[in-house]
């Protein structure tokens, strides 16, 4: 080969590695790196790597989860729970409907939620929330611990009566709610 034909290759590895990590895209200032939260919700992770379409399937990360934010890139974040190994959060499929920051200030929560369950909160429904699960007469504020945040593409607004939330990829179910924004029902 000659001197010219690998520095040409060289050249084209070196610009083919440079475009693999610029789609992943560079870790960019941001005022939560570094920073330390708490999670506003239960999270689950079968591997590094998440959206906000949510899934309710993996392990389970409890709400109120001591986190450290490790790098913000431009839609994705890297974070580490106690007890978890790091995992990646990007925002997928809410981007057209919220920014990336309104949606970090959703997941990343400065007070430990548990703060808001007060000290007259029902046992069986602490129970409930830790492990996921939702049933008539709880709040709204109760399933979004329980379940996270409904993927804003199907559910744009908390406002509405009804949150749409996927159990995985294939599988998908509705929460109701009543005008009083407690739990009426849950189908699917």
């Amino acid at each position: 080969m000659t001197s010219s034909r690998v520095i040409r290759v060289a050249v084209l590895a070196t610009l083919a590695v440079g475009l693999l990590a610029a789609c992943k895209g560079p870790a960019v200032p941001h005022r939560l790196t570094g920073q330390s939260r708490y999670l506003c919700c239960n999270v689950h992770y079968e591997k590094d790597e998440i959206n906000d379409a949510n899934y309710q399937v993996g392990t389970l990360i409890p709400f109120g989860t001591h986190v450290d934010i490790l790098e913000v890139r431009k839609n994705k974040v890297r974070f580490a729970a106690t007890g978890h190994p790091p995992i990646w959060l990007e925002l997928n499929y809410g981007e057209k409907l919220m920014s990336f920051d309104q949606y970090l200030d959703r997941i990343f929560v400065e007070e430990d939620p548990h703060r808001k369950l007060g000290k007259k909160f029902p046992a069986k429904t602490l129970k409930l929330i830790e492990s996921g699960a939702v049933e008539p007469g709880m709040t709204k504020d109760q399933v979004l611990m329980a379940l996270g945040y409904p993927a804003a593409h199907r559910t744009p607004t908390l406002e509405g009566s009804m949150w749409h939330y996927w159990r995985n990829r294939w599988a998908q179910f509705d929460v109701y709610f009543d005008e009083h924004d407690r739990v009426v029902r849950v189908t699917g």
